[in-house]
């Protein structure tokens, strides 16, 4: 379960910031976050996963308080318990999509190799990005680049998904086809699902919808 509590964070020589009470999402349930461009979303998503850090407030993922972590403890967590999904993919350009997947592995993710293997090569086959598991990202579409990254979030079997804009990038089909992937492994797996997007024909699709600017309670000093 993730649990945000009175988080106040601001950005240096910055007018923007965010002030938020509070904010909940259970194990099993897909939240989307809907908001204009530039009110926060991105920036609520990298403080969940402990990226950036709070001024003031408590941030939780299930037993843990991710807002106290320092840096290598909080890279740890992430590695092993939060599936990124980034707005520009932050795939590696020499690695292949087999070894863009498996990151985590080769960045020191304590776990079975071959289930990691197994489950990244399912993911690869499910989303039609199988054909290109030994192709450099450079020789991918956006689309087939986006769908590396969601494996790649997905394999490791996280608590929590945190997708910036994750179907930005896909055409209509692939779009559903990503979206229900993700939405069932919150369902299946009993993980938590939080989704910052702009397209609302899909927000059916999710338990709960939040509009970010009502979340936000920052006012900037008006001097």
């Amino acid at each position: 379960m993730l649990t945000v509590n009175e988080i106040v964070f601001s950005y240096p020589r910055s007018s923007f910031g965010l002030r938020i009470d509070h904010f909940a999402c259970s194990p099993g349930s897909a939240t989307a976050i809907v908001g204009p461009s530039g009110c926060g979303k991105t920036t609520f998503l990298n403080l969940a996963a402990g990226i950036l850090q709070p001024q003031e407030g408590r941030i939780q993922l299930d037993g843990t308080v991710v807002s106290m972590l320092g840096a290598s403890a909080s890279a740890t967590h992430r590695l092993s318990h939060i599936g990124l999904i980034f707005q520009e993919f932050e795939l590696v350009e020499h690695l292949t999509v087999r070894e863009n997947i498996l990151l985590p592995r080769l960045l020191g993710l304590q776990t079975d190799p071959d289930a990691l293997e197994k489950r990244a090569r399912k993911l690869a086959e499910e989303t039609g990005i199988g054909p290109y598991w030994n192709t450099r990202p450079d020789n991918l579409s956006h689309g087939e680049r986006q769908r590396v990254a969601i494996c790649r979030a997905l394999s490791i079997n996280p608590r929590i998904v945190l997708a910036d804009e994750p179907t930005g990038n896909l055409d209509p089909t692939n779009k559903r086809m990503v979206l229900d992937l993700m939405v069932n492994f919150a369902k299946v797996a009993n993980r938590t699902l939080v989704v910052a997007t702009h397209d609302l024909a899909l927000l059916e699709a999710f338990d709960e919808v939040v509009q970010f600017e009502n979340l936000n309670q920052f006012a900037p000093d008006p001097s």
